[in-house]
């Protein structure tokens, strides 16, 4: 009898083209599904939390699949990671509900950007965050950010040729975290769209290092145009954190 089990990823997104499988280009899915299938000896369809886009990392990104395989659940993390390379690893598999989905079970999402708030670049932070060499104002980040909570049409903030039933969201809550040279800003919602957290973070990192107003924010919401929205930061700085599942 086959059964549900549920794994906990992390990659670095640098050298792939992103989550999804795609005909031609290196995927975490492509190259997750991969092992797994080489670890329990059987083909499997790999149900996942959601996509994410090229040079995005994630700390805690989700799959579940069905296997019959005997293998003990608490070696499985270990077996899987003998077969991938070095920068995507599984660190937790769990035994979950014949109903549970990793996208439809979700009930919340954690993502994470990262700024390097220097003039001069640091090895150790290269692919891992935005360097960004001008003086930030966190309090006009902050109150630029504060306009976002809530529900809202995030039309402004969605990347192109996105193709989505709705573009209202709800941001349950927006952080910002500064330790010396390093910026995280932190977003809890159930839902993003298409690259909505790195425009959200260009355009507050451009209000608030330009001298601009912060409501500028809360204008270029309403207007519902991309063009009423600021630059989109770079990938390397975006992490899935978490997922969160209902009953969990």
């Amino acid at each position: 009898m086959k059964k549900n089990i549920r794994i906990k990823m992390t990659y670095d997104g640098t050298n792939f083209y992103g989550f999804q499988k795609q005909e031609k280009g290196r995927t975490v899915e492509k190259v997750l599904t991969k092992a797994v299938e080489n670890t329990v000896k059987h083909p499997v369809k790999l149900f996942y939390s959601g996509r994410t886009d090229s040079g995005v990392h994630a700390f805690g990104q989700y799959a579940n699949f069905y296997t019959d395989s005997t293998i003990d659940i608490g070696n499985l993390p270990k077996v899987i990671n003998f077969h991938l390379p070095s920068d995507i690893s599984v660190v937790e598999a769990k035994y979950v509900s014949d109903e549970f989905h990793s996208r439809y079970s979700a009930k919340g999402k954690f993502y994470r950007y990262t700024i390097y708030n220097n003039r001069y670049r640091n090895a150790l932070y290269e692919n891992r965050a935005w360097q960004y060499p001008y003086k930030i104002d966190t309090y006009k980040l902050r109150k630029s950010l504060s306009y976002l909570v809530g529900e809202h049409d995030f039309k402004s903030f969605m990347g192109r040729y996105a193709t989505v039933k709705d573009t209202i969201r709800i941001i349950n809550q927006i952080e910002v975290h500064q330790y010396g040279d390093i910026i995280n800003i932190d977003f809890y919602g159930k839902s993003f769209l298409k690259n909505m957290v790195r425009i959200i973070v260009g355009t507050a990192v451009q209000i608030s290092s330009k001298d601009k107003n912060p409501e500028i924010m809360k204008e270029a919401l309403n207007r519902r145009e991309r063009i009423s929205a600021g630059m989109t930061a770079p990938a390397c700085g975006l992490y899935l954190m978490d997922v969160f599942f209902r009953g969990n």
